[in-house]
């Protein structure tokens, strides 16, 4: 995925795009609006990011992706208990998910681009 691009956001998430914690939020954030705690629990049992979802990370790329435009928070006070933040997907932010859909899927061409190759050598041990 070679064309320019017009958003920041974008070199950030393209810089970060293995340890998958950006595309994994956009995933979760595109399929329904929710609370950081939640994020935090989904990313966790998912499987997708390479790094452990801790609360400050978390927040802090909600933070900068609200920033950048590609997420909306919003406070919820209409139940019992302390006022949460909600978070969802702009349409900017979708744009962005389908952004990382592209960049991952050039990146896993590549890998398996490269592994046929090895393969190819023979006595290649995946152990």
């Amino acid at each position: 995925m070679k064309e320019e691009v017009l958003n920041p956001a974008y070199a950030f998430i393209a810089g970060r795009i293995e340890k998958m914690l950006v595309p994994t939020l956009l995933y979760y954030l595109a399929q329904k609006p929710s609370h950081g705690y939640d994020l935090i629990q989904k990313i966790n049992a998912s499987g997708f990011s390479e790094i452990e979802a801790d609360p400050a990370t978390i927040y802090r790329n909600l933070r900068r992706m609200e920033e950048d435009g590609l997420v909306i928070s919003e406070w919820e006070t209409n139940h019992a208990g302390p006022a949460r933040r909600a978070y969802h997907l702009s349409t900017e932010g979708h744009s962005a998910l389908n952004y990382c859909v592209h960049l991952i899927a050039d990146k896993v061409e590549k890998m398996q681009a490269f592994l046929k190759e090895c393969q190819m050598l023979g006595g290649i041990d995946r152990d």
